[in-house]
């Protein structure tokens, strides 16, 4: 019996505790309490974050085509080989251009000696006319059919120069160095060249790469050209690439409604290391900076937005109040203050007050 009633009181008490602690007002969580930062000079670097991309620069893609029509007979590249400015690329069947530049060359030997015959014509009537056993007509005519020889002879000259042209268009060469991007053609095609050149080879120059950003309007106006710049890639996480900003597009990019103008910035360093890893129309995340000097900072995450602008929550005697500020530059850590507030003031970095309302 006395057991049972100690059970029961002990009972009592815990459903009277449980209670009481359900019924206890509860206290802050530290984790919301306002977090505090202060306004301070220090020598600020303007950086501009943008994405982009590893393009080839202007002139580092040639598209090689055939000039004349043919069969192909030799194909001597694939994807991905390495070829040097004048090495053969393709051959066609080149027979029929031999025997044009065949007949040709006969056609200049033939008329070289009927030159030959016509101009000793004239050295035998030039002395016959003098001493009156040729007419002076006759003289004339034979002059005449020198001076006609040598301008077929000249045709011909020309004829066979073009011949020997053509011929050399059946053998395709890599107008410069590169690495063949694609093939379009294979042995035993024919290339049919009318009005413009096929193209059946794509060369790329790797180590002719650049990054250009797609830069933000409201970023834009803080990047100029010499400006150094930095950039990774997703490839190879924890390597940075180093550039220079060359050329800001005149004309904004519009995608979505979004308003970017694009950046163009050259790779800089050794291009055998660059040209070994990046690749074209890799996604590249860029940092672009400018000079450094003297400013009023505060942490970004205490610069709010709003229909009216830019504002900040500073905390002065105790009173929390919104205050408007001009930001001139911003970086991810830190945003530069032009106006609105003073070195040594406190701003809320979190929890504010906005969000209790």
């Amino acid at each position: 019996m006395r057991l049972s009633l100690i059970i029961a009181s002990l009972v009592l008490l815990g459903g009277a505790a449980f209670a009481a602690w359900r019924l206890a007002p509860t206290t802050p969580d530290k984790l919301t309490s306002p977090a505090f930062a202060i306004a301070e000079e220090r020598n600020f670097t303007r950086r501009v974050v943008a994405t982009g991309s590893v393009r080839l620069a202007p002139g580092a893609k040639v598209d090689v085509g055939a000039r004349t029509s043919g069969v192909v007979t030799r194909l001597e590249v694939r994807q991905g080989m390495m070829v040097r400015r004048g090495d053969v690329i393709l051959e066609l069947d080149d027979r029929e251009a031999r025997l044009r530049l065949a007949s040709a060359t006969a056609k200049v030997a033939d008329l070289s000696a009927a030159v030959t015959q016509a101009e000793s014509d004239v050295g035998r009537l030039r002395p016959l006319a003098e001493k009156g056993y040729a007419t002076p007509r006759d003289l004339s005519n034979a002059q005449t059919a020198v001076t006609q020889m040598k301008a077929r002879l000249s045709s011909a000259v020309s004829d066979e120069n073009l011949a020997r042209v053509q011929l050399g268009y059946m053998t395709v060469r890599a107008p410069e160095s590169g690495i063949v991007a694609s093939v379009t053609i294979h042995e035993g095609e024919t290339v049919a060249a009318s009005f413009a050149a096929p193209t059946f080879v794509t060369l790329i120059d790797l180590s002719r790469l650049e990054c250009v950003a797609l830069v933000d309007e409201t970023d834009i106006g803080r990047v100029n050209n010499g400006d150094p710049a930095e950039f990774t890639v997703d490839a190879y996480p924890g390597r940075v690439f180093s550039g220079r900003v060359i050329n800001i597009a005149p004309d904004a990019t519009v995608i979505s409604g979004v308003v970017d103008y694009e950046t163009t910035i050259r790779i800089t360093g050794e291009p055998k290391t660059g040209g070994k890893l990046l690749r074209p129309q890799m996604t590249a995340s860029v940092t672009i900076e400018g000079p450094s000097k003297r400013a009023l900072v505060v942490p970004t995450t205490a610069v709010r937005q709003s229909s009216g602008g830019a504002y900040v929550w500073r905390e002065r005697g105790g009173k929390i109040s919104s205050v408007p500020v001009s930001t001139s530059a911003r970086q991810q850590d830190y945003t530069s203050i032009a106006r609105g507030l003073r070195a040594g003031d406190t701003v809320l970095t979190a929890n504010f007050p906005e969000a209790n309302q």
